[in-house]
């Protein structure tokens, strides 16, 4: 059995914790085993299932702390014996890939979902997309999971996937996340989900919500996702005095179900990173309404709906509405006609591993 430690750093309810967590319940465990390792202050990861499943954590110290980090990474990486790592690109990844190295680690991976990251002592390269391996790798040779690749470094290509099984729309998930929400029975329900900042344009969203009330009163808006700007978000709700039909769901509210609780997802960010919510909105059946900004490997399904984010919020509620009483039948086929279900990204990915 091939055990691979996964260097998360300091983790948060995000993309990349949420992706590798279903893939470690979906893959072979018999084959390939995964182990955590955290800093403190670490949020999500559900421990006590990791565990069960025969997976471990361990914490690290505190990121700040960047020698300690490194020195007790390495010793942890050397006394495991292990052969494979995998960093997240932008957390720690220079540090992290630093201390495989000296434990003496000879695959090294290193993840990206965009942005900048040092990939200098990477033995090998994943990305979520092609958009993602090139703003993060550069002009190198992109390929699939389990491509045969020229004899040079590649980035290739680990598309997020969805559980269409635990993802699939029911009326009981409907009500119970509704419930639990607290919204009333007979309200149009708009979501957005993900870290809640500026860089992801959520002022522009509350002025599409707006919009949405103008034209249909009993609407509904629930963010979700890590709140590092909600006393910002909470401030532009009052001033378009629509506060009182914005909901904050934090952890009221079981990821996968949320979507069953849905009309409409809403993604307007201008900033060109694949959003995994709009992955498994899709493997819902739930439409999108989403930046037309976004990597093309975003749609799969025919549950996607683009506009431009200059367009005006106006436009983007009357987009929304048309989009609110739709739900796509086929989604669970069209999924995996994509190659995006839960089960063949994770035996991609086991082969991927076991090959190395």
């Amino acid at each position: 059995m091939l055990r691979i430690a996964h260097i998360l750093g300091k983790t948060k309810n995000g993309a990349y914790e949420r992706m590798i967590t279903e893939l470690y319940r979906t893959i072979d465990r018999e084959k390939v085993q995964f182990d955590f390792f955290l800093c403190k202050g670490s949020e999500y990861l559900p421990a006590e299932e990791i565990k069960a499943l025969g997976g471990r954590i361990f914490v690290l110290p505190s990121p700040k702390k960047r020698s300690r980090y490194k020195q007790v990474l390495t010793e942890l990486l050397k006394d495991n014996g292990y052969s494979v790592v995998q960093c997240i690109g932008g957390r720690l990844d220079g540090d992290s890939l630093k201390a495989a190295e000296k434990a003496g680690v000879p695959v090294r991976i290193l993840y990206s979902r965009g942005g900048k990251v040092k990939s200098k002592l990477a033995t090998h390269l994943l990305a979520t997309c092609e958009d993602a391996a090139r703003k993060s790798f550069g002009a190198i040779p992109i390929c699939s999971l389990n491509e045969a690749a020229p004899p040079v470094k590649v980035a290739r290509i680990l598309p997020d996937p969805a559980d269409t099984d635990a993802l699939s729309f029911s009326a009981e998930k409907r009500a119970r996340s509704r419930k639990a929400l607290g919204i009333p029975v007979g309200m149009k329900v708009f979501g957005h989900v993900g870290e809640l900042n500026r860089q992801k344009d959520q002022s522009f969203l509350m002025d599409i919500f707006k919009q949405l009330l103008n034209q249909h009163q009993n609407s509904v808006l629930v963010l979700y996702g890590t709140s590092k700007s909600t006393d910002y978000i909470q401030a532009r709700a009052i001033a378009l005095g629509c506060m009182s039909k914005v909901v904050f769901a934090d952890k009221r509210c079981e990821y996968n179900n949320l979507f069953s609780a849905l009309d409409c997802l809403l993604v307007t960010s201008g900033q060109a990173e694949l959003p995994y919510a709009a992955v498994s909105a899709q493997g819902a059946g739930l439409y999108c309404l989403i930046s037309d900004k976004l990597p093309h490997e975003t749609k799969f399904t025919d549950s996607v709906q683009t506009l431009s984010p200059k367009c005006s919020a106006e436009d983007w509620a009357c987009a929304a509405l048309c989009c609110a009483d739709l739900r796509n039948k086929k989604a669970a086929k069209q999924t995996a006609e994509a190659g995006r279900d839960i089960r063949t990204v994770a035996a991609e990915l086991e082969k991927y591993y076991t090959s190395l």
